[in-house]
């Protein structure tokens, strides 16, 4: 379309049609001025009059052309839209329309060619409606709650403008939102191809719940994300998600239940289409042995969420040796002379206990003690002694005394006084182990003789290893008394007897 003139050719152009006009006008006084006529001349006088009349009633103005997007000046003596618009190169297709708005502008509003397929018909025509819904308006198609409209082989919506360029159209279908709203094309599609899908009744059976649906997707799976049915994984479908969707069509949905196989400690998730943790165990290709357990038992139901556990059982036998130590002891042998001793050394026993053990999932769940023996046995160090001392000490035992065996030890002896504390302290008087001092109360070195050991202790009496002191080292004891006692006992050497149990 031509551009709008610049001043300077509109101003030329209004001198040569003045200078015209005036022409005319001379040219047709002189003629009439004659007195003879002839025949054409009335003809020409006429036209010229025609043409004096256009430029007095009709001056030249210059009118705004709005066509295919771009807007251009033309000056004319013409008034009519067909001649202004011809003059401007713009040509008309069926449909297409011209609006003249206020002053000297015309804006010509174009068709877009639509080729619609819908309930097996096709039509074909131009169309000024600028959206999808507009477009089946004119065509008398009308779109049910789930029918769908395809535009260039592309989802469209109702109000999707059918003026669109086919990069917008992909943005739409995409569901892309534009920053705004696009102006209006300068170029039409040649045209637009909308296909009206109708859609069809089809079964959906979940458990025992079948639902009745529409769509018009063209595939199973289009058509369950349509109505938001969501597979999980396990799920099994009949038929297939990939099936085109045929009215009438039956789709079987059998839902896999999400349950946790812990064996060994170790947790698994399955989706699964079995029924009962038997079935679970044999999909996940556990066989168990004869002492494995299962929770729950093998014919339980599968529901959702549930744990199964195998505890894997293992059983073990073995045997655990503790050394016995041997004792002395003494014994009178009148074939002995006063003051001869003899000595027969013994020997350490070993006891031997045999277990078996019970282990779940690697854990010890259960000990049976399953025998006990000793291999060797212990045998105790006697010493034979005659008619000493000793022997008189011996003879003094109390009788039923069980002597393990007999140390010589230094014994000295305290009381609570002589402890160093003040009978303020909340210590005075109170052993190592506790207990307060008093006759009784033995002060040994625990390495040597242990806590708890019962002694017997002549000339002093019984006993028992109960306190200790920095200055009770090796084979010393220190005999305990209460306060304000007299133990008349003297420091010295004597053989104490270590009383068994």
């Amino acid at each position: 379309m031509p551009k709008a003139p610049e001043g300077a050719r509109v101003r030329r152009e209004a001198l040569a049609q003045e200078h015209t006009r005036k022409s005319a006008v001379a040219f047709i006084s002189n003629h009439l001025s004659h007195h003879r006529f002839r025949k054409h001349a009335g003809v020409f006088a006429a036209l010229a009059l025609i043409s004096v009349l256009t430029f007095l009633l009709f001056p030249l103005r210059q009118f705004r052309i709005q066509a295919d997007g771009s807007e251009g000046m033309v000056a004319s003596h013409q008034r009519g839209t067909g001649a202004l618009l011809r003059q401007a190169g713009v040509q008309l297709q069926a449909g297409d329309r011209v609006e003249r708005e206020e002053g000297a502008a015309l804006a010509v509003q174009r068709a877009v060619p639509v080729a619609l397929e819908a309930d097996g018909r096709v039509l074909a025509w131009r169309t000024r409606a600028r959206t999808v819904a507009g477009a089946l308006a004119e065509a008398g198609v009308a779109l049910g709650p789930f029918d769908s409209v395809l535009r260039d082989g592309l989802k469209a919506g109702p109000s999707d403008r059918l003026d669109l360029p086919p990069l917008l159209v992909a943005a739409q279908a995409l569901g892309l939102r534009l920053a705004e709203d696009p102006d209006p094309v300068t170029t039409l599609p040649e045209q637009v191809a909308l296909i009206v899908r109708r859609a069809v009744p089809f079964t959906v059976v979940e458990g025992d719940q079948p639902r009745s649906l529409l769509s018009s997707q063209p595939t199973l799976a289009q058509a369950l994300r349509e109505w938001d049915i969501r597979l999980g994984p396990g799920d099994e479908v009949e038929p297939a998600v990939s099936s085109s969707l045929t009215p009438g069509l039956q789709v079987n949905i059998q839902r896999a239940q999400r349950v946790t196989l812990s064996v060994g400690g170790t947790e698994t998730v399955f989706y699964t289409q079995e029924r009962t943790v038997e079935g679970l165990l044999g999909e996940a290709g556990i066989v168990l042995g004869g002492t494995d357990r299962v929770e729950p038992p093998l014919e339980a139901a599968l529901s959702a969420d549930l744990l199964v556990r195998v505890y894997a059982y293992a059983e073990q036998q073995f045997v655990e040796s503790e050394t016995i130590d041997h004792g002395t002891v003494y014994k009178l042998d009148p074939e002995l002379a006063e003051g001869e001793t003899q000595r027969v050394v013994g020997t350490d026993g070993v006891l031997h206990h045999e277990y078996v053990v019970t282990y779940e999932d690697g854990v010890e769940v259960s000990r049976q003690l399953v025998n006990e023996w000793y291999d060797p046995e212990a045998a105790d160090t006697v010493v034979y002694f005659g008619t000493t001392d000793r022997v008189q000490a011996a003879q003094t035992l109390p009788d039923g005394l069980n002597v393990a065996r007999v140390m010589n030890v230094y014994a000295t002896w305290y009381d609570p006084a002589s402890a160093g504390r003040s009978s303020s302290d909340p210590s005075y008087g109170i052993t190592s182990t506790g207990v307060p001092v008093t006759k009784g109360i033995v002060a040994v070195d625990p390495s040597v003789i242990p806590y708890g050991t019962r002694l017997y202790i002549p000339g002093y009496g019984f006993g028992e290893a109960a306190d200790t002191g920095g200055a009770i080292v090796g084979n010393i004891i220190d005999l305990g008394f209460p306060d304000g006692v007299s133990p008349g006992w003297m420091p010295r050497w004597i053989d104490i007897y270590i009383l068994g149990p």
